[in-house]
């Protein structure tokens, strides 16, 4: 298997700050179904911890996997600083073992899914999935839709500001940056990103820049690919509502069960 994406160094740090998932009002949405299953919970792809921690804050035993020991270790001081406890755990959420645990609901959320982009590494993931589910358990696995990027018609933007950040106690101001590249037909997005921090007058004191590339499905084939992993039960929604999704749908989410 080829080397995950790493979230790593200032754009670790910043992930907090910069991140634009908080924008998706899903915490609501993944809370309401967790709460119809009983059992533990893993947050594959748990990061810094955004859905991880409210949920190990109302006492649910929850695991997070990620394949960066940056985010972990930033979701470990986020539970510390909350007085709450999870299991966090290293590792790549196409090939994982925990054992014999087996949970009641596991969430992908963020769209991680997408930074798989082989065919073979969303049906691994799935399958690892799969067995670690209780037989009435239940995965929740959002994706994101680029549909502005694709109707503008556009192949490609130049970098441009994406979110900036004023930080009045550190006298600081965060700007991210982001360009992309789109291949409609190949259903694969690029990004170029670039993080910057700067002191109070605008002076350049830290930057990084990064690429990766996340790739889409239509929702028909991600059903086959349930289906192929063992999901006998697929229900799909969008925009985090509990109706299903409408043609212009940003973010497409499927509950699967056993």
């Amino acid at each position: 298997m080829a080397r995950m994406y790493q979230y790593e160094g200032l754009e670790a740090e910043l992930y907090d700050s910069l991140d634009e998932l908080s924008d998706f009002d899903d915490l609501a949405f993944y809370r309401w179904f967790v709460d119809l299953v009983e059992g533990p919970v893993l947050d594959l792809g748990c990061g810094t911890g955004r859905v991880l921690l409210p949920l190990a804050e109302s006492g649910r035993e929850v695991v997070g996997l990620d394949g960066s020991q940056a985010m972990l270790d930033l979701c470990a001081a986020g539970l510390a600083e909350r007085g709450a406890s999870a299991e966090l755990v290293r590792g790549d959420m196409r090939d994982f073992d925990l054992g014999e645990k087996r949970f009641g609901a596991i969430l992908i959320p963020g769209f991680s899914i997408q930074m798989l982009l082989e065919g073979a590494d969303v049906d691994a993931c799935l399958a690892c999935c799969r067995r670690h589910l209780r037989e009435d358990g239940l995965l929740i696995v959002p994706t994101h839709m680029p549909w502005e990027m694709i109707w503008e018609g556009r192949d490609e933007c130049p970098l441009e500001e994406r979110k900036r950040v004023e930080l009045e106690e550190e006298g600081q101001r965060l700007v991210a940056y982001q360009g992309w590249r789109i291949d409609a037909m190949g259903q694969r997005l690029s990004l170029a990103n670039r993080f910057e921090r700067l002191d109070g007058s605008g002076n350049l004191l830290e930057v990084e820049e990064k690429e990766m590339t996340i790739r889409w499905h239509l929702p028909h084939e991600m059903m086959v690919r349930l289906g192929e992993a063992g999901f006998s039960d697929v229900s799909v929604y969008g925009d985090f509502e509990f109706e299903p999704p409408e043609a212009d749908s940003e973010s497409v989410v499927y509950l699967a069960r056993v």
